[in-house]
This record gives structure tokens, C-alpha cells and sequence, in this order.
């Protein structure tokens, strides 16, 4: 009997710990379905919930036994609330959803029901980790692993979701704060005893965590690019062997940045936004090129670092493409630019073809064509009226009205009163000879006398001779007097057309910034890109190397040197400040090619992107952008104006003293004169040169003619008669009679 009594109660206790466990069981069930579902709800507005299930974890020593949560009901409750989720058990699948969401510019919230370590590698090989991504990590852990065994890195927003105890859950956040890196922070929690979320939303926004840095350096790489930053370089900053991906050689590089429009934005921001920066030399000192490599796709120079995540900023008139915006993102454009290439300035065309040069290519047809087809119509209009009158008038008949008179009858009456006398009209001898030396002696304003009296011949001597002394000689003689007073020069070289035509038939070379977004346009554009681009290649086929330069300041400075047939491509107002420095007066600058923008590079996904461009595109509405670069343009001219009171401070100076220096006076004396003594200059008899030549050529030609016009009379002389006369008809019938010879020897 006691044994039974035993039994029982053994059987009682078992059923009640039984009932008590599967009580909470399914309190438990409730409680983590209920809490999941309302820390969701409080990421409003996000449109989208994707839900993971990979299985849970069971190694773990933080997490509890979490095989009691069930998703069915969890997915239930979240569509009641009108979430949309999506249930993946693939992990492929779901880097590939998130991969399209990231493509579309969508953003997407992610719960992640297992250990973080299972996933975070892949999220960051992938580059899925993006502000547009928020991943929500929950595994039933009681409180946050070390932080030696789970780093959540910025640009990843992580959400870790813990149970300290039961009914309460905390909320840990990643981006919290500005000045913590990889930093957990408790933002909310949530209690089902008391009234659920303590706050809403679940998770500070991102325009005010990042409003404000709170002291937090940053790194930015720098290069000499003026005028966007001028770079000073130290003893240690040229060994460019060692690894450029290192930190250890980004800061042994000495450099020191002295000024430039971009280093006072960057200030300026830094100021707004509370933080510092740290200038780290870009390798290569270059913006960065596209490199394709068997394993991935990458880039060098200053982009390189922002895409392995060496660096934060990166600025210096880094323009937009394609191809960079794979490897990183850009702020609010900062610049406006557009496309341009510079050369020298046009050059003086030669003096000695000045009294040619009014007459244009265009107008030299016309005016040829005039002066041939003159003589011609002269003689046709003094033709015309014996042309009209060579019909045959019977000498007997004349006509009165239409009375028809018989003379020969009124003759024969009367023979002493009617005389019938019919004019006779010959053509001029010569005429049309005459016609086409009259017409010459008249376009060349020599002494001339009238042709024909008739009227028709006189009112066409008048046209031509209006035409010749008011049409060509005055407006021929003003355009050659402007072109004496202020020397004509070559037609410019501003399009792409005409470069295209200069490196063609005048042998000009285009140069490019290495590693720059202009290059980027040459290897990559279309049409007339790529043809200047087959022509860089082609006059250097086995390196790139020729036409490469280090910077845009390089390249005018080789025009600057005397380089007459090199051309340089660029942005146009780095072009243009890089000009004034060696003297705007001696470059050309082009027409504008294409638009390009520059703005603040930074990582793909950067969190603070938001609050950045907030910031830059306040300053471009309020003109202060603007401000700067004219700051910038007015700090170079007295930098200008500063160097050459200098220079004349120290050739009075020399001169004052008369020391033995006087080949330092005469290098400063020698210096090239300024753009307004280059264009006015006093007229001088080198100017009229060509029309000494062209009286030497005329002189010549007449000699020549007249020379060969004796010779060939005593050649064709008649040796029975001294009449010189005939002796063309003599020459054309001896040449005539020696053809006729050979051909009857032949047959």
C-alpha cells in the first residue's frame, strides 16, 4: 500500500512539471514571437521585412534553447500588422535578393534568426553591407558576445536583438554614435509585463546621429592638383615601392598641404559637421584607374583606397564615370565643370602673304571666276548688235511704217535727188582681245582708254569700274591697312574637329592626366573620343607612357616651354587656373566638350552620406561654393601680381647699386612683354614685303615672256621676206610640216 501511495505521488509530481513546462513552452513561444513582432513594427515606415530562417543555433553558450519559437506564428502576427515578408532557407537566395534590392535603390530590413559569424563574412565579400540595408540579428542570446568575436564594421547597420531575462528584450545598434566605430549601443528595449517598445521609432535616425562627429577623424588622401590642393612633399614621400595598402607607408609619407579650393571646403565642412581630418598621400599621387584582375575588379590611386576602406574622403575634382561608381559613391556635386583641352595661342602668320590674306579661300573662286568671265561678256555685248543686224536688207527697198518704197523707180524719175546709201558695220579688229586686256588693265587699276562708244559697252565700263575701285580696291585696301595695324594670326584650334585635323596633317600630340577622369573619357567615349584616342596610341603604339602626364599643371607648363604642337585635355577650370599662372595670354582654350561634375568621393554605402550632402548642398544654395573658388582664383592673381612687383623691386634694386650683376638685370628685362605691346605695334616696311615679292614674281614672269617672245620670232623668221608679222602662222605651219614628216617616214 505504501508503495502505490509512493507511485502516485512520483505520477502527480511528473504531471505537474510536465503541464508547468508545457506552460512555458508556449508562454516562451508567445513572448519571442510577440517581441520580434513589435520590434518590427517599430522600424516604420520601412516598406519591406525580409525574414531569414536558417536553423538556430545550438553551440552557443549565450543562447538559450530556442527550438521552442515557432516562425508560423511570428509570420502571422507580422502580416496582421500589413508586413510583407519573405521566408529564405538558402543563403544563396538571400544574398541574391538583397544583391537586387541594393540594385534598385531599395531599402530592405533584415531579421536573421542565427549566429552573425555564420553570415557577416559573405555580407561584406559581397559588398551587401549599405546604409539601404538594415540587418536585425536574433539567436536567443541573453547578452552581446566580446567584442574580439564579433565586430560589426562600419558601412554595415547591425541590429543585435538580446534576452537578458524573460519577458524583456534589449536593442543594440551599431551606429549610435558618430565617434564610436564598431560599437554596440543599448538605443531601445523592449518589456511585455510593462508597455512594450520603450520609444519609437525602434532606431535613431541617421541625419541626427551624423549631424554632429563629435571630434572623429577622418582620413583623406591628397595629391598636388592645383588649384584644388597644393601639395608640399617631405624627404619621405617619394619611395612609392613599398605597399600602398598599408597604413604604416600612408602615414611615413611626409607631406603638407598649404592651400587649394578643395582644403577649404574640407575645412569649412569640418567645421560644420564636427570633425577632423588627416591628409595620407594618395599612391601614385593620381585619382585612381580601373584595373580588372583575374579575381576582382579594382582600382589604384586615392579611389583605391576608399574601395578597400583605407580611407573616408576623398576630394580634388574627382569627377564622375561609370566605372568608378562601382567601386565607390559621391556626394552633392561640388564643381560643375565641363570638358576642355588647352594649346598655345594662336601664332602670327607670316608677314610677306599679307596682301593675300583679305582674299579668303571662299572668296577667291568668285573673285577668279569675275575677273575670267569679264572679257568674255564685254565682247559679247559689243557683238551683240552686229549679231542682230547681219541679215541680208534689199538695196532697192525701203520700208516706212508699212509703206513699202521702190527706189530704183524713184531713181530712175528723179536721179539727182535720191541717193540710196546703205551703212556699212564691221567688227573692230581684234575685238576680243582687246575685250580681255581692257577688262585686266580695269580690275588692275592701270591706265586705260574707252573701248567702244556704244552704250551698252559704256553703262558695263562703268559697272566694271565701280566694281573695281570701290568693290575690290577700297575694301581691299581698309582689310589690309586693319591687318598692318594689328597682325592677323592663325585660326584657333577649339574643337575637336580641328585637334582631330591638327594631329593628322600638323603633327600635334594630345596629353592627358594619368589616371584621371579625362582619361577615362578617352578610352571609353565614343566617335571622335575614340579616334583622338587611336591617335594618342598610335604615334606612341608601345607605351602610354608619352602622352601621360602627372598633373594638368604639367601638361601647360610643357605649352608653356615652347611647345607649339602639344595640346592638353582636361577639366576646363583646372585648365584655365593652371593658364593664368604662366600667363592666360600665351594658351588657347577650347570650346566646351562635354558637362562634368565633381564631388566628394566616399565608400560604397557610407552612412553619413545623407547628412553630407545636406550639408554641401546648403552651401551651394546659399553661393558659398562659388565664393570659394573665386577666393581661390583671387589669391592666385596676387600671388601673380606679388611676384612681379618682386621681380622689378630687384632689377631697381640691381640697377640702383650697379653691381656686377648685369646678366640678372638683363634676364629680368627679357622677360615677354605683356598682351597689349604684343598686339598694337607701329607699322614698318617688313609688313610690305610681300608686295615687293609679288612685283619681283610680275617683273620676272614679263621678262620671261618677253624673252621668249624674241626667241621665238627669230626662230620662225622668214629668211625671203623681213616681215616679222606673220611669223606665228610661219611657226604653226613648220610645226605642222615636221608632224606631217614623221608620220609619212613612219608609214
Amino acid at each position: 500500500m505504501p508503495r502505490v501511495l509512493v507511485l502516485c505521488l512520483f505520477l502527480y509530481t511528473l504531471c505537474s512539471v510536465a503541464s508547468s513546462g508545457l506552460s512555458y513552452y508556449a508562454c516562451n513561444k508567445s513572448d519571442v514571437s510577440i517581441a520580434l513582432s513589435k520590434i518590427i513594427s517599430g522600424l516604420k515606415p520601412r516598406p519591406i521585412s525580409i525574414i531569414i530562417l536558417f536553423g538556430a543555433n545550438q553551440n552557443n553558450n549565450n543562447c538559450e534553447d530556442e527550438r521552442s519559437f515557432h516562425v508560423d506564428e511570428f509570420v502571422k502576427r507580422l502580416h496582421r500588422m500589413y508586413y510583407n515578408s519573405v521566408i529564405f532557407n538558402d543563403p544563396e537566395m538571400f544574398y541574391q535578393y538583397i544583391e537586387a534590392n541594393l540594385m534598385g535603390a531599395i531599402e530592405c530590413v533584415s531579421l536573421i534568426l542565427d549566429d552573425p559569424n555564420e553570415l557577416l563574412d559573405s555580407l561584406y565579400s559581397r559588398h551587401l553591407t549599405h546604409r539601404l540595408s538594415l540587418y536585425i540579428f536574433y539567436w536567443g542570446a541573453h547578452w552581446l558576445p566580446r567584442v574580439s568575436l564579433l565586430r560589426f564594421e562600419e558601412p554595415l547597420r547591425a541590429v543585435v536583438v538580446t534576452r537578458p531575462r524573460k519577458h524583456a528584450f534589449h536593442i543594440y545598434y551599431n551606429q549610435a554614435q558618430p565617434s564610436k566605430l564598431n560599437h554596440l549601443q543599448l538605443v531601445n528595449w523592449y518589456d511585455s509585463n510593462n508597455l512594450g517598445l520603450q520609444r519609437c521609432p525602434l532606431l535613431p535616425s541617421g541625419a541626427s546621429v551624423y549631424r554632429n562627429f563629435d571630434g572623429r577623424v577622418f582620413r583623406v588622401p591628397v595629391f598636388h592638383s592645383p588649384p584644388w590642393f597644393w601639395v608640399a612633399y617631405g624627404n619621405n614621400s617619394g619611395s612609392l615601392s613599398e605597399d600602398l595598402t598599408s597604413f604604416s607607408y600612408l602615414d611615413n609619407n611626409e607631406l603638407r598641404v598649404t592651400g587649394g579650393r578643395d582644403h577649404r571646403l574640407l575645412k569649412l565642412l569640418a567645421q560644420q559637421m564636427n570633425f577632423q581630418f588627416k591628409y595620407i598621400e594618395a599612391p601614385g599621387r593620381t585619382q585612381g584607374s580601373f584595373r580588372s584582375e583575374a579575381s576582382k575588379d579594382s582600382f589604384t590611386g586615392g579611389i583605391g583606397l576608399l574601395q578597400s576602406g583605407l580611407a573616408d574622403f576623398f576630394l580634388g575634382d574627382v569627377g564622375l564615370s561609370s566605372e568608378r561608381l562601382k567601386a565607390i559613391e559621391y556626394s552633392f556635386f561640388t564643381l560643375a565643370d565641363s570638358g576642355a583641352f588647352a594649346t598655345h595661342a594662336p601664332r602670327r602668320l607670316n608677314e610677306a602673304l599679307a596682301i593675300l590674306r583679305p582674299f579668303k579661300p571662299d572668296i577667291w573662286p568668285y573673285l577668279i571666276l569675275t575677273i575670267v568671265f569679264s572679257g568674255p561678256i564685254f565682247y559679247f555685248i559689243i557683238y551683240i548688235p552686229y549679231l542682230w543686224r547681219r541679215h541680208n536688207i534689199p538695196p532697192d527697198i525701203e520700208y516706212c511704217g508699212g509703206l513699202r518704197i521702190y527706189l530704183a523707180y524713184i531713181k530712175e524719175i528723179t536721179p539727182s535727188t535720191v541717193r540710196s546709201h546703205q551703212p556699212t558695220m564691221h567688227l573692230p579688229v581684234e575685238l576680243f582681245q582687246k575685250c580681255i586686256w581692257f577688262t585686266l588693265r580695269l580690275f588692275l587699276k592701270q591706265s586705260c582708254r574707252e573701248l567702244y562708244n556704244g552704250y551698252r559697252a559704256k553703262f558695263l565700263t562703268i559697272v566694271y569700274w565701280v566694281s573695281a575701285t570701290y568693290v575690290l580696291a577700297d575694301v581691299y585696301s581698309a582689310q589690309l591697312t586693319s591687318q598692318f595695324a594689328r597682325p592677323a594670326r592663325e585660326p584657333p584650334i577649339n574643337t575637336l574637329q580641328r585637334l582631330k585635323e591638327a594631329m593628322i596633317h600638323d603633327g600635334y600630340h594630345l596629353y592627358v592626366e594619368k589616371e584621371s577622369s579625362s582619361l577615362e573619357m578617352l578610352e571609353n567615349g565614343t566617335e571622335l573620343f575614340r579616334q583622338l584616342y587611336a591617335l594618342m596610341q598610335h604615334k606612341i603604339p608601345n607605351t602610354q607612357s608619352g602622352f601621360l602626364i602627372d598633373s594638368v599643371e604639367a601638361g601647360i607648363q610643357l605649352i608653356a616651354d615652347g611647345g607649339e604642337d602639344k595640346a592638353v585635355l582636361g577639366g576646363r577650370e583646372t585648365l584655365y587656373f593652371n593658364m593664368q599662372s604662366y600667363g592666360a595670354q600665351n594658351f588657347q582654350l577650347s570650346q566646351k566638350l562635354y558637362t562634368r561634375y565633381s564631388a566628394v568621393a566616399v565608400q560604397i554605402g557610407c552612412p553619413f552620406l545623407d547628412s553630407l550632402n545636406e550639408v554641401l548642398m546648403h552651401l551651394f544654395e546659399s553661393g558659398i561654393l562659388d565664393r570659394i573658388t573665386t577666393a581661390e582664383y583671387a589669391a592666385q592673381s596676387r600671388k601673380m601680381s606679388n611676384k612681379k612687383n618682386l621681380h622689378s623691386g630687384e632689377i631697381t634694386a640691381v640697377e640702383s647699386t650697379k653691381v656686377s650683376t648685369n646678366e640678372e638685370v638683363r634676364d629680368f628685362q627679357n622677360q615677354p612683354e605683356s598682351s597689349e605691346n604684343e598686339i598694337i605695334m607701329p607699322l614698318n616696311l617688313r609688313l610690305l614685303q610681300g608686295a615687293f615679292i609679288a612685283l619681283a614674281v610680275g617683273s620676272f614672269a614679263a621678262g620671261s615672256m618677253l624673252l621668249l617672245e624674241i626667241i621665238l620670232c627669230y626662230m620662225v623668221r622668214d629668211p625671203k621676206s623681213d616681215d616679222y608679222c606673220t611669223y606665228w602662222c610661219t611657226f604653226w605651219h613648220r610645226i605642222r610640216k615636221f608632224f606631217n614628216n614623221i608620220f609619212i617616214r613612219n608609214n
